[in-house]
């Protein structure tokens, strides 16, 4: 079980105008959907470039390989990032790319590219390309805003589509309509502006210009600021991470982990070895309808910054053990750490205060059922009526209690401060990585490899590897290979299969992000458990927030102050029809809704039709991709139907039939 190590501080002087550069794609959306590649542009601070397919004889294969070579050729050293590479970019102009005569090494997450290293003669590296989306998570336009950049995200009409590629890229006239617009990045107040701008004429080709230059230039700007505040207050590379949570990690294994373990305390990696067994107690937040509908005054309240406050307390640290352990023995003793238990609710459990999962769903149930708890959370309901029947697995860690508690205080400070001095980029900052933090600790290990590969090399592949799968691209191919463990073992030994499963090591350790998680349940329940001895009726939880018919008591209540509560909302009126479906009223007469997998907005009429079980027929913007196939389609228009599902907990009826109340699913 090999030890998480401290990363040594950067001590290099990073100037990062030298060792970035920006690329985006632009793409016609023709009526089938399938979104045609037309430009490609490059931007590193001082030098650019635009590629569009009227140079190339409309060829977007030949303009991409162009634009590759033009972008390593004055790039090399460099990082590239793109904004949703994964997602996007990499599908549409990966195989360019890799026609070219180099050799790569790819990263793969999730069914996606995150990061190509490009090598040259002689294993040169010549550029790293990444997904800056993973790195700093948001929109584009809303990221411009957030940090400040000098080039905002302008406007543009990706719907544009004149008969044909050749007439939609040159036409020239009016502005196009403004069905042709994303209604959630152009308002009708956006486009009218825009009209009187271009009452001269409208240009397809040179606003294009203008526009993929702007984001290059804008999502340059981001990143200098992001990476210029991040190294003002922590000694990393930021150059060296791939995501938020890879950032934080880093930051934690740079500042934190040194105090832990100068406290005698480590953190070891259990990606190869118990992540399996501990998996099953790593559950998320709780979503839950109590009551459908409000009428009077309702009460809206979020939990300040609930994850991080979380992360204060202690978490399960150290070689775990597996240890024997009755339940008279953990209810009088000290244990700490994960059990496998049969636990009992109260005949009148309302709540519900430990989840499972069942028939595929995640539920917090009352009856008697089994699962693998976080000692903590655990007592939690002990503490309130459970009952601990048995238990038949016990893994006992010690307990960190500064495993995350400077570097969050540090972090809220730095917040709280930078709000008050009108400080948004050092804000914006320290609360992603305060939310980032943890979720590097849960990632799912895995003993898959990526490699991009000739034929060759695939037949020359060891035997106890196994090819999970080969996309072509040309004479290479993107492979996915698994370690066949027992092969191995036939073939080198048990000792080397060790040694191999470190160097394939995640550095996870799903304990503590389980412990985090159920802390979180733990301080939204107590709340909830709070307001019902208030008397207070519960109508909608999620996450980290509640909804109740009345205020909870002011010492609870303070924006800035971590695990405590903030108002969102007071309102007339609320709906709550299933988990991320409801609609709100407030006082003031603004509409607030959520409507999960449907991002236009639903009527009242509509959510009164979805509480009386009716189905939606409504109508979506599809995206579908396919890195096999290398396409991405956006199709708009199609048919979507909502319909009414709740099964996380039972309805309950008044004598009318109108569902009024509901009761966790009782297991026998």
């Amino acid at each position: 079980m090999p030890e998480i190590e401290v990363i040594p501080t950067n001590t290099k002087d990073l100037d990062f105008k030298t060792k970035i550069v920006t690329a985006d794609l632009e793409a016609l959306i023709p009526p089938n959907g399938k979104n045609h590649v037309y430009m490609a542009a490059w931007y590193n601070g001082t030098k650019q470039n635009i590629f569009d397919i009227t140079k190339w004889n409309y060829n977007n294969q030949t303009m991409l390989e162009q634009f590759w070579i033009d972008l390593i050729n004055h790039n090399q050293g460099r990082t590239c990032y793109f904004h949703n590479f994964g997602g996007y970019d990499a599908i549409l102009a990966m195989p360019a790319l890799l026609q070219l005569p180099f050799t790569f090494t790819p990263i793969m997450k999730d069914g996606e590219i995150i990061s190509i290293k490009v090598y040259g003669s002689k294993k040169r590296l010549l550029l790293t390309i990444k997904d800056s989306i993973r790195v700093l998570p948001g929109a584009l336009s809303r990221l411009a805003k957030d940090w400040g950049a000098e080039t905002q995200k302008d406007h543009f009409p990706h719907y544009f589509w004149n008969h044909c590629i050749e007439h939609t890229l040159k036409y020239v006239g009016d502005i196009p309509n403004y069905k042709c617009f994303e209604p959630k990045r152009t308002s009708q107040k956006d486009y009218e502006e825009m009209k009187e701008l271009f009452k001269n004429g409208w240009n397809f080709l040179e606003v294009s210009k203008k526009y993929i230059l702007g984001d290059c230039k804008a999502l340059f700007q981001i990143l200098i600021k992001y990476f210029e505040t991040l190294i003002y207050s922590y000694p990393i590379d930021p150059l060296k991470v791939y995501s938020a949570p890879s950032t934080a990690f880093r930051i934690w294994r740079t500042k934190q982990l040194p105090i832990l373990n100068k406290e005698g305390l480590k953190v070891y990696d259990l990606s190869q070895s118990l992540d399996s067994q501990l998996r099953g107690g790593y559950y998320g937040g709780i979503v839950d309808v109590y009551r459908p509908h409000l009428k009077g005054v309702g009460y809206y309240y979020d939990v300040n910054s609930l994850y991080p406050t979380a992360m204060c307390k202690p978490m399960p640290v150290g070689r775990p053990k597996l240890i024997s352990l009755t339940p008279e023995q953990f209810i009088k003793g000290e244990f700490f750490g994960f059990l496998e238990a049969t636990v009992q609710a109260p005949a009148s459990e309302y709540i519900g205060l430990l989840p499972i999962k069942y028939k595929g769903r995640l539920i917090c149930p009352a009856g008697t059922f089994s699962g693998i708890f976080f000692s903590e959370e655990l007592r939690f309901a002990l503490d309130n009526g459970y009952k601990l029947l048995n238990i038949s697995l016990a893994y006992s860690f010690k307990r960190g209690a500064n495993t995350f508690l400077q570097l969050i205080t540090q972090l809220n400070g730095m917040k709280v401060e930078a709000q008050l001095n009108k400080q948004p980029t050092i804000r914006n900052m320290a609360k992603l990585l305060m939310n980032s933090m943890y979720g590097r600790f849960g990632m799912k290990p895995s003993v898959l490899e990526t490699h991009i590969w000739n034929q060759d090399q695939i037949d020359s592949l060891e035997p106890y590897w196994e090819l999970q799968s080969a996309l072509s691209y040309g004479e290479l191919y993107l492979v996915s290979i698994q370690l066949n463990k027992e092969k191995f073992i036939e073939l080198q030994g048990q000792a080397s299969l060790k040694k191999m499963l470190t160097n394939l090591s995640n550095k996870t350790n799903v304990a503590i992000a389980a412990a985090v998680t159920s802390y979180s349940r733990m301080i939204i329940n107590n709340y909830k458990l709070l307001a019902l001895s208030l008397g207070l009726e519960l109508f909608y939880s999620d996450t980290d927030s509640l909804v109740l018919n009345g205020p909870l008591p002011s010492e609870y209540c303070d924006s800035a102050e971590l695990g405590k509560l903030k108002l969102e909302y007071t309102f007339k009126e609320g709906l709550f029809i299933m988990p991320k479906v409801y609609y709100l009223e407030t006082n003031e007469g603004q509409i607030v809704t959520k409507c999960k997998g449907y991002s236009g907005k639903l009527t009242k009429a509509q959510y009164l039709e979805l509480l009386s079980g009716q189905t939606l027929e409504l109508e979506i913007t599809k995206w579908s991709k396919s890195l096999r196939d290398s396409y991405v389609r956006i199709q708009s228009k199609t048919p979507y139907n909502l319909t009414f599902s709740f099964n996380k907990r039972q309805q309950l009826f008044n004598a009318q039939g109108q569902w009024v109340n509901t009761a966790p699913i009782i297991l026998p």
